[in-house]
């Protein structure tokens, strides 16, 4: 399998962080603008359940060398703190999908998910072998292992988030606005579109020089979000189906194509009876990487790939511990093999996107430990 070059990102700096434009700029979207995030009280759960940064370098290796050539594991750059930016290769097939895990540092399960995922394809299996003739994947376990470490949303060195430090330019601001018009809402001013960020961290470098080398047709990006109901229920969502932007900024295609994305994957975790799966709150956030990608946003120096990813994320549910991860982990990974398999066998484009609508919407917080005492049980 040949791959292009990579290349050494070049340090472009201008930051905003998303909670600016919410909160001074008034953008409206559903739930909490600056994304998914661990409940309150679980900022130090019990980490034992979770793997360190050393473990899944180590995993990647045994997973490199147990694969017998398959797997080819790459260092793309180094992290602020000089930690490794490991990326893992496989498959031959002329697809490409790009799985990415940890960029929220205190959001499991994304490392744990990906490897599992990783792991099953690359053990040789009938399945994994059709899917592979299909699709060349990269999967990147830790796309911010410096937080990942600390247990931070953000990385270490600047403390922004690295999933609003993609570029934005002006075609897509404007784009924004007109969204914002047409729903009565007044324009953002050209100081926000000034105070964007772009690129300023060496992990958001190195991952767009990655995105721009591997040009992904599909994208997915695991998150974990609070405690919520599901829809009006009195039951908990366990897993979330996002899309980053408002249709009105993606071409026809590609709305259709995140939602089949989405469609598959609910289904597919649905028939696990633990699993209630719901439909993530609205949000457009063009500066998130699932965002920038599917705009063909520029690069740390103004370049462009020339390039638009199908792109969606996962959300876990709340509730970090030895005793839930097990089907934690398990709900990402069906995801993650039902859009592959749908991809695989040409099935995906059958789906009816319009059926994202049947997701349930994801209902309010839950606060009491009264309700669901497993959410503070760790």
């Amino acid at each position: 399998m040949s791959r292009p070059h990579r290349r050494h990102p070049i340090l472009f700096v201008c930051m905003l962080v998303l909670a600016l434009v919410a909160g001074s700029a008034g953008v409206a979207v559903a739930g909490k603008p600056g994304g998914p995030h661990v409940p309150p009280g679980q900022e130090d759960p019990n980490r034992s359940a979770m793997l360190s940064y050393e473990d899944v370098q180590a995993e990647l290796k045994a997973i490199e060398a147990r694969s017998k050539g398959a797997v080819q594991v790459e260092e793309i750059g180094l992290s602020g703190e000089s930690r490794s930016l490991s990326v893992a290769y496989i498959g031959s097939g002329d697809t490409r999908v790009w799985v990415q895990g940890r960029i929220h540092g205190n959001e499991p399960y994304g490392a744990e998910a990906s490897l599992a995922f990783l792991k099953q394809l690359a053990a040789g299996g009938k399945h994994a072998r059709e899917v592979l003739e299909e699709i060349t994947f990269v999967v990147i376990p830790l796309y911010n292992p410096d937080g990942y470490e600390a247990y931070i949303r953000q990385d270490t060195v600047h403390g922004i988030d690295l999933n609003r430090d993609w570029g934005v330019d002006r075609d897509t601001f404007d784009l924004v606005n007109s969204i914002r018009v047409d729903g009565g809402l007044a324009p953002l001013p050209d100081s926000v579109f000034d105070n964007y960020t772009r690129h300023r961290a060496v992990e958001s470098q190195a991952h767009w020089y990655l995105w721009a080398d591997f040009l992904p047709h599909y994208m997915i990006d695991i998150h974990h979000q609070g405690t919520y109901y599901s829809g009006d229920s009195d039951d908990m969502t366990t897993f979330s189906m996002g899309i980053s932007l408002d249709p009105g900024m993606l071409e026809e295609a590609q709305w259709d194509a995140v939602r089949q994305m989405a469609v598959v994957a609910a289904d597919a975790a649905g028939k696990n009876g633990a699993v209630n799966v719901t439909r993530y709150p609205y949000i457009n956030i063009p500066e998130g990487v699932t965002s920038a990608s599917m705009l063909d946003a520029p690069g740390p120096d103004g370049e462009y790939a020339g390039w638009r990813t199908n792109a969606m994320f996962f959300e876990t549910r709340g509730g970090i511990g030895q005793k839930s991860r097990g089907y934690l982990v398990k709900q990402n990974v069906a995801g993650l093999w039902a859009i592959t398999d749908a991809i695989a066998d040409g099935t995906l484009s059958d789906v009816d996107p319009d059926r994202w609508t049947d997701i349930p919407p994801r209902g309010a917080p839950i606060t009491q430990c009264t309700k669901f005492p497993q959410q503070c049980a760790y």
